[in-house]
């Protein structure tokens, strides 16, 4: 029987002040995948995107459709804001981390923020 989790199950993602890459995000072994994240009420305006690791150990940028994988790169991030993510993107890795700003140009944030990520088995 396939494995099945139909809960989805909240993380915390907490990017320390005055740096731009949150801790890690365990997606147990690859079998969950991130679907959202629910903004913190404070946010140092920018975009989002992700790294990514097999081993816990060496991360990379996570690229989507042959671009980096990035939210809300418009405007860049915002305050109190829910986002859904395309699940198929981080199927497989099993861990993640959340970056303020782009791997070219991380943002550093100007207070500890502390993002909810929302996975689902997958």
């Amino acid at each position: 029987m396939p494995y099945f989790d139909a809960q989805a199950t909240p993380q915390a993602a907490v990017i320390p002040n005055g740096t731009a890459l949150s801790g890690v995000l365990d997606l147990d072994g690859g079998r969950r995948s991130l679907v959202a994240l629910a903004m913190p009420a404070a946010w140092t305006a920018a975009p989002i995107t992700f790294s990514v690791s097999i081993n816990n150990s060496t991360f990379v940028p996570l690229y989507w459709d042959g671009e980096e994988y990035t939210i809300l790169a418009a405007g860049g991030a915002a305050a109190s804001l829910g986002v859904s993510l395309e699940p198929s993107a981080f199927a497989g890795w099993p861990f993640v981390k959340v970056r303020s700003g782009t791997a070219g140009t991380p943002v550093n944030q100007a207070a500890e923020r502390t993002i909810q990520a929302v996975t689902r088995a997958v």
